[in-house]
């Protein structure tokens, strides 16, 4: 004589407990990735954007910028700068030329539960461009315009 078969409710339940852990940690996996990516893509966009307000003598939005990637104080530091080109072009000594701009993100651990903590987020994203636009107020309109009527004087006076 043939026995029943017992019932599998007890297989579920170890099957649950096998896969509910993996399931969380792909989760949570996911989630700091798409953190990261969000985080990555932010910051470049504001070094790209900082750099343009800075290269154009603009009134700088760090705020702002920092606020746009992560609302917390100290997270996101975003600074600029102008580099000459005094090597490069030696007629023109003092042009600014090239505008670099950085934006450094340090996010500490984030707690997801009683257990677990998801890794930090240490990024620096940088912007390199020639932005100044050699306006008379700025030094390189300046330097260009002197330049250029010392050539020209000294060629009328030939």
């Amino acid at each position: 004589m043939r026995g029943r078969r017992a019932s599998p409710a007890g297989q579920s339940l170890v099957e649950t407990v096998l896969v509910l852990p993996l399931l969380l940690i792909l989760l949570g996996g996911g989630y700091w990735f798409y953190r990261n990516l969000s985080l990555t893509s932010s910051s470049e966009s504001a070094s790209h954007a900082q750099m343009l307000r800075s290269g154009r003598r603009l009134a700088g939005i760090v705020p702002r910028l920092s606020g746009s990637i992560h609302p917390g104080k100290n997270v996101v530091r975003i600074e600029a700068h102008n580099d000459p080109l005094i090597g490069e072009v030696p007629l023109f000594r003092g042009l600014i030329g090239r505008t670099t701009a950085s934006t450094d993100v340090s996010l500490g651990n984030e707690a997801v539960g009683a257990f677990l903590d998801l890794p930090s987020h240490a990024l620096r994203r940088e912007a390199t461009g020639s932005v100044d636009c050699w306006e008379k107020e700025t030094s390189s309109g300046a330097a260009v315009r002197r330049t250029v009527k010392g050539i020209l004087s000294t060629g009328v006076l030939r």
